[in-house]
């Protein structure tokens, strides 16, 4: 090839590749990976077509039950605000509008966890009693001495009786 075809070749593969790239901007169609701090605390999720993908909201901490649930609340609040702010704009562009849609569809319609971890109630006398009486059932599973034998047999007596 000539080196004016291979000028003219990357040329063409350069103007394609900013209209492609141009294109899947203002269609969002390549997903979108964000990560946003609110209050102190990190958000990461991720949007694709304009619309939040809930799954991802806080994904990277979904096996601390907790904080989990602490950051999905806080992500349900900076989707409203963000929608908040940018509602209030009357001269944003076509990228600015399709954010503050997307943020205040989410801000309706997405669902944080909402987890609660308190202490156990208390147990019954009955409950306690057939806990005893399983705990030593596994002993005497192990320990074949007679004293055992009648710890669990006197246990389990109280338990069902």
């Amino acid at each position: 090839m000539d080196p004016i075809s291979q000028l003219f070749a990357a040329y063409l593969e350069m103007v394609s590749s900013n209209i492609v790239a141009s294109y899947e901007d203002a269609a969002n169609t390549r997903l979108v990976s964000q990560r946003l701090v609110y209050e102190d605390t990190a958000i990461g999720f991720q949007h694709q077509l304009w619309r939040i993908r809930e799954q991802s909201v806080c994904a990277d901490i979904k096996q601390d039950v907790t904080q989990y649930a602490y950051c999905t609340r806080k992500a349900k609040r900076l989707f409203s605000s963000l929608c908040k702010q940018l509602s209030r704009h009357d001269d944003l562009n076509q990228h600015g509008r399709r954010l503050s849609t997307m943020y205040c569809n989410a801000s309706l319609s997405y669902k944080p966890m909402i987890a609660h971890i308190g202490e156990p109630s208390l147990r019954s006398e009955q409950q306690r009693a057939q806990k005893r009486c399983n705990e030593l059932i596994l002993k005497a599973m192990q320990d074949k001495r007679p004293e055992v034998q009648q710890q669990k047999a006197a246990a389990c007596a109280k338990a069902n009786g």
